[in-house]
């Protein structure tokens, strides 16, 4: 069945899973075209066993238990409860070629935040209610977008299973919790990483901008101070000397599902000059500049997120 929007019409979830888009920015072989390669070449070969259909229905019953009560005490985002950010939520959805996925929002989530839960039959969005009123529309979008990229990327199953694998290292599962992040846990959470750098690809898409992109990230880290007041190009020089400085910092990543911020900064600014973001915008290319190639954006994202 058919969403109505401002006279327009979207499809319904279950008819995108019927049709699994595959125009657009769409592959054709369930990996967008603006994934890192690989998080696509993960995503491909997962998709083709039976391990995907037998962990989703496994998780459904998680899901339920771990977003139910969730979803059930939290304002759904729509044309009449945060209409700006119900807009924003179809713009995104409209760019990446898939359904408009349910939002809501809650106070009770990291100050500005979002993610994305569940399945590829339900997945949900959950916006804190901070950044609905702090971010401006355009630095929303990128948010939205970049929760948005990972349900058209397919992530939604296998980072369900990363985040029970993770509150099971916590001591869920006793002594068998660390056994566990330590065999399965650090490959999951080496392709979320991966998995982070398509979906800040997919927000950067959405909201069209580099600048709005970078601003949005960087208020992950200054929360509610002026962001206007961070010198760009000092936080990142001056992340790369603290990384150089105290090398066990490579120990954290390895058990961390985002990239650093200042990394994912520099990582997306390579996608922005590359042949495939302005392939896949639709933006004229710059005169007189260089762009770089898929094969030189894949080697230098690569050199940036690991390990």
């Amino acid at each position: 069945m058919a969403i109505t929007y401002e006279g327009r019409s979207y499809q319904s979830f279950q008819d995108y899973l019927a049709r699994q888009a595959s125009d657009g920015l769409h592959g054709g072989d369930s990996a967008p075209l603006y994934a890192h390669p690989v998080d696509g070449w993960i995503i491909r070969t997962l998709n083709a066993t039976p391990v995907k259909s037998v962990m989703n229905r496994a998780l459904d019953v998680l899901v339920s238990y771990q977003f139910g009560y969730v979803l059930a005490s939290s304002i759904f985002i729509d044309d009449q409860s945060f209409p700006d950010i119900f807009e924003v939520l179809v713009r995104c959805a409209k760019a990446l070629g898939i359904p408009i996925p349910h939002a809501v929002t809650r106070h009770d989530i990291a100050l500005f935040n979002a993610y994305t839960a569940g399945t590829d039959e339900y997945a949900f969005i959950n916006v804190s209610s901070a950044l609905c009123k702090h971010f401006s529309i355009e630095e929303a979008c990128f948010v939205v977008g970049h929760e948005c990229g990972h349900i058209a990327s397919g992530h939604m199953v296998y980072h369900t299973v990363a985040s029970a694998l993770a509150n099971a290292a916590l001591g869920e599962l006793g002594p068998i919790g660390p056994v566990l992040k330590l065999t399965a846990g650090i490959p999951l959470m080496a392709w979320e990483r991966r998995s982070e750098v398509t979906a800040d690809r997919a927000g950067l898409l959405c909201c069209g901008d580099i600048a709005v992109a970078e601003r949005s990230l960087l208020r992950l880290v200054t929360g509610l101070a002026d962001v206007e007041r961070v010198d760009m190009e000092d936080f990142l020089r001056r992340s790369k000397e603290i990384q150089d400085y105290h090398k066990l910092t490579t120990i954290k990543e390895f058990l961390s599902t985002h990239p650093l911020i200042p990394k994912r900064i520099e990582a997306l600014r390579l996608f922005a000059d590359s042949e495939p973001y302005y392939t896949l915008s639709g933006k004229p290319k710059p005169e007189g500049k260089t762009l770089l190639s898929r094969e030189e954006l894949d080697r230098r994202v690569n050199q940036i997120v690991q390990p």
